[in-house]
């Protein structure tokens, strides 16, 4: 493979740059493809039909996509001007070049379609899609598309939203698209690819519930049932809801925790209303964080990068970076792209979301990430043997990025000690005193966190509800102090006997709750009847006091609410006391 990149200044230059290509491919060997990759600025968009057919004419066999940009990445450094054009030569592998328009309503159809191409080819390795257009519902395209091998590398960004430069497209040698996707396949069993990301953005205050949505669940409506985006943004950041909301904000995203992959979003529009529109989508029920970049940490995370590319040995680059990414750092955006300059040619886009995959295989929009994507034809290389050089020291030009950096170390210290209060605090309050298990509230919580996170993953849960027969006798006849220590003794037995996903608790008094997760009826009753006999066979007081428990089970139906699964838990705790005489455990499904 060999990848020659050239920054165009105008019409003349790019057919001079064309015929420069095809001088120097007289002296290359055979080649297997070709791929021309032809980014350019709005002041360009209009001349943009005629490059391409100016360079079909001269280069007829020429694989095309491209796009309009507002910021492209040629030879490792940053344009906000001009015409990119990169030609990457493969001698083994090919490509496919395929244009999407979209089609609002179909999104999953649009996936499957390409999912069904994919699957067709033979040894497709990496997919590299640039889009354009505000707001695609695209969840339903990359649920359907994370279904290819999860081997196969997954990269590219939202080229023009039309919210920065005016409307924009993408294109390929046969097609423009205003709105929908142009899509890159590389495909050979020669071709190695090796991708990587860095972000370096982290939370920072408190957490907030979603609790509306709108606009293809891309538009946060409400926060904790009343608090607005304008309220969040002015009260902590103070920024206004003005017409320079995005050229503040737009450093400050939000992420959310999504099965265990942290999803940055950055805003994109304000509404009068106080919602604001995130390019990419969120949950119902998410929490979410404001989150900051230290210009530091940010370009610290790119040596990393740098690192593992040099051992890779690629011999093109492909980047996507983040536009926030480019408004955080200023002049000093080029030394997050060191790594486009040390290890090979490259080309590439600041971007206003980049598609990332996370380590289950699922594809998702994020934002405020750099990825990395370097590609070579060939097995094995050998490793420079001095990569010291690599090891630099972050130094700023705009010095007020340093200052800001020391201030947001200080924030992020301060601020991680007060969580760690924070999580003290939150444990004494979930804890009940006598026993250390879960108390009620927190129990009341998780039960309907649970049955959220259960309704969603399709998967079980079972809750079982306990109490200690004859409780009163044994204050009666022993006193409250071994009352007390009676029941902190059933607090152990429950907690060694369930699992360690389970949820156990007191409820109060002598009743317990255990929140039994991905539990169907069968294992529920194995743990219930497992602590029954625990407790039958426990004795204190020199085998003078020997105590029984009772159990009621309920499993989670498609309707029920925390209520309705607490009451038939109830009933069954009442049928195995006062039907079957106690020391047994029922269920009711």
């Amino acid at each position: 493979m060999k990848q020659i990149p050239y920054l165009c200044n105008d019409e003349i230059d790019f057919r001079e740059k064309i015929e420069s290509f095809k001088e120097s491919l007289a002296e290359m060997p055979e080649y297997s493809c070709i791929l021309a990759t032809i980014y350019v600025d709005s002041y360009f968009q209009e001349i943009t039909p005629r490059l391409v057919d100016r360079l079909k004419r001269l280069l007829p066999d020429v694989k095309i996509v491209g796009g309009t940009v507002s910021a492209n990445i040629t030879a490792g450094v940053i344009n906000l001007f001009g015409i990119s054009l990169t030609f990457s030569v493969f001698f083994k592998s090919t490509v496919d070049v395929i244009a999407i328009p979209w089609k609002d309503g179909e999104s999953a159809r649009l996936g499957k379609d390409l999912l069904w191409y994919i699957r067709q080819l033979y040894q497709p390795v990496a997919v590299q899609m640039i889009s354009s257009g505000y707001n695609l519902d695209l969840v339903p395209f990359l649920r359907e598309l994370s279904n290819i091998p999860e081997d196969i590398a997954v990269f590219g960004g939202v080229v023009d939203d039309g919210t920065v430069s005016g409307p924009g497209f993408v294109f390929t040698a046969e097609e423009f698209i205003p709105r929908g996707m142009a899509v890159v396949i590389y495909k050979g069993r020669s071709l190695f690819v090796h991708m990587c990301s860095s972000s370096g953005w982290q939370p920072l205050g408190r957490k907030m519930k979603i609790t509306a949505l709108a606009d293809n669940q891309t538009t946060i409506a409400d926060l904790d049932n009343g608090t607005t985006v304008r309220d969040v943004y002015e009260k902590y950041l103070g920024v206004n809801w003005n017409e320079s909301f995005l050229d503040e904000a737009v450093v400050f995203p939000v992420c959310v925790n999504r099965n265990g992959t942290i999803l940055n979003r950055m805003p994109r529009a304000l509404r009068p209303d106080g919602s604001a529109n995130y390019g990419a989508d969120f949950q119902i029920g998410e929490v979410i964080q404001l989150c900051y970049g230290n210009p530091t940490v940010v370009i610290q995370g790119t040596y990393g990068i740098q690192y593992d590319m040099v051992r890779f040995q690629p011999e093109g680059i492909f980047a996507v970076s983040c536009w926030a990414r480019r408004v955080l750092l200023n002049k000093d955006v080029n030394q997050e792209l060191e790594v486009c300059r040390s290890c090979a040619p490259s080309t590439g886009i600041y971007a206003l979301g980049e598609y990332v995959r996370d380590q289950k295989g699922r594809i998702h929009l994020n934002n405020m990430y750099l990825s990395i994507v370097g590609m070579r034809e060939g097995g094995t290389v050998n490793l420079p043997n001095d990569m010291s050089y690599l090891h630099q020291k972050v130094r700023f030009q705009n010095k007020g990025n340093s200052v800001l950096s020391h201030m947001l170390h200080f924030v992020q210290a301060v601020s991680e000690e007060l969580e760690d209060y924070n999580r003290q605090l939150r444990h004494i309050a979930d804890t009940d005193k006598l026993t250390g298990m879960y108390n009620r509230g927190a129990l009341d919580r998780l039960l309907e966190e649970e049955i959220r996170r259960s309704s969603e993953k399709m998967e079980p849960l079972s809750l079982m509800v306990l109490d200690v027969d004859n409780f009163k006798t044994i204050n009666d006849n022993f006193g409250h102090l071994i009352g007390d220590a009676s029941l902190m003794c059933v607090a152990n037995i429950i907690q060694e006997s369930v699992l360690e996903i389970d949820f156990p608790g007191r409820w109060g008094g002598d009743e317990f709750m255990v929140i039994m997760r991905d539990a169907d009826s069968e294992a529920a009753m194995k743990i219930g009847e497992r602590i029954r006999r625990n407790v039958e066979a426990f004795s204190m007081e020199n085998g003078m006091l020997r105590m029984s428990i009772s159990g009621g089970i309920a499993t989670l139906h498609g309707l029920d609410d925390k209520d309705s699964l607490f009451k038939r838990a109830d009933d069954a705790l009442y049928r195995a006391k006062y039907k079957f005489g106690k020391n047994n455990v029922q269920i009711i499904k």
